[in-house]
């Protein structure tokens, strides 16, 4: 949800972060081997070769260790998306391909492709994943995405009705084809090349939509739409 707060990691110990490190690996590892349900904290310590006591003492239960190996996989991205704002590339536009180009390879990556199969597959059953998935926030490109967009519209002489709705749009635009594409032809994924070629295609596309309007003339978003970003976080349906 806009401004909900990220969330916070303690620094810890060396001995301690190496710990939680090693059980995170075990976790990935097995979660994308066996699946939520097949995947007990029993299993993961012994992979992670500590006690099951140390499991719990770092994530209360397995839906947290679930939701923890969600955020960690994530943190990857949001540092990469920081860095592309507060790079030297000035203009909007380009950075905003650069914020896809960051986003694509980020979610046609083999793991992250085999745990949305998890989530699609177990969620069903399972809805605390989803729960432990929404915990987390609004994802983080929305929010680099809708900074971007402002500065473009200062820029360029137009007004957003609602920035965080129009960037949603634009996020699903330009990542979720190609991230479906991988998910249904995994040989067929699409190499950095590719990657950069539909982010400059799609920015391109609804940048020139956006600025050809004029000021003011952009339609507000619709009713049944207001405030629905992702419609799996708490508080964004309709």
């Amino acid at each position: 949800m806009p401004g909900q707060e990220r969330p916070h990691t303690e620094t810890a110990p060396q001995g301690r972060r190496g710990k939680r490190g090693k059980i995170l690996d075990a976790a990935v590892e097995l979660f994308l081997g066996r699946g939520f349900d097949q995947t007990s904290m029993d299993a993961v310590a012994e992979q992670a070769g500590v006690s099951k006591t140390t499991v719990y003492a770092h994530f209360g239960d397995k839906v947290a260790l679930f939701g923890a190996v969600i955020e960690r996989g994530g943190a990857s991205l949001d540092f990469d998306l920081d860095q592309t704002m507060f790079s030297s590339v000035d203009d909007p536009g380009e950075r905003l391909a650069h914020i896809v180009t960051k986003l694509l390879e980020a979610t046609t990556a083999p793991d992250s492709l085999a745990f949305l199969r998890v989530l699609t597959t177990e969620t069903a059953r399972r809805p605390e994943l989803i729960e432990a998935v929404s915990s987390l926030g609004v994802p983080h490109v929305v929010d680099v995405t809708a900074a971007t967009l402002r500065e473009d519209a200062l820029r360029h002489g137009y007004t957003l009705p609602d920035p965080d709705a129009y960037a949603s749009l634009f996020v699903r635009m330009a990542a979720a084809g190609p991230q479906m594409d991988a998910l249904l032809a995994p040989g067929s994924a699409a190499d950095s090349a590719r990657h950069e070629a539909q982010a400059r295609w799609v920015t391109s596309l609804f940048l020139r939509a956006l600025r050809t309007r004029g000021a003011d003339a952009l339609p507000a978003v619709p009713d049944a739409l207001h405030g629905h970003v992702f419609p799996w976080l708490s508080g964004n349906g309709a």
